[in-house]
């Protein structure tokens, strides 16, 4: 476990929060914005099983909470805010990544990964 300081709260003050490898908060130095999860990306064809391979790809790295919200986004001013925020940015970028740029374009716009993941479901079945 990596013992974290989240110094958001105030200069004067700080709470600490334990960062458990195992829990969805937490990134590998290779998780990293920019790349793609899945071999193809999402043109509009081929939706299920582009789909599936993102399924896959986010719960192998204990993210699939952010597509489906059962990762709560935290309030502004928890000591989690931060880390629920950077992940799910890193989420939605390996979401559009993921995404021919037309595509990425229409959801570029979405402040959560659930929101984008709900937006592909409901226009591309």
């Amino acid at each position: 476990m990596v013992n974290v300081v989240d110094e958001s709260t105030s200069a004067n003050s700080s709470v600490s929060f334990i960062l458990d490898p195992s829990k969805p908060f937490f990134l590998l130095s290779s998780d990293v914005p920019g790349v793609s999860l899945v071999s193809t990306h999402f043109s509009g064809t081929g939706f299920g099983e582009w789909r599936q391979n993102m399924i896959v790809s986010l719960s192998a790295r204990n993210k699939i909470g952010f597509i489906y919200e059962t990762i709560v986004k935290p309030p502004e001013n928890s000591p989690q805010f931060r880390q629920w925020d950077r992940c799910n940015n890193m989420v939605i970028s390996w979401l559009t990544n993921s995404l021919t740029p037309d595509i990425a374009e229409s959801v570029q716009y979405s402040d959560t990964a659930q929101s984008i993941w709900t937006q592909l479901n409901k226009n591309k079945r």
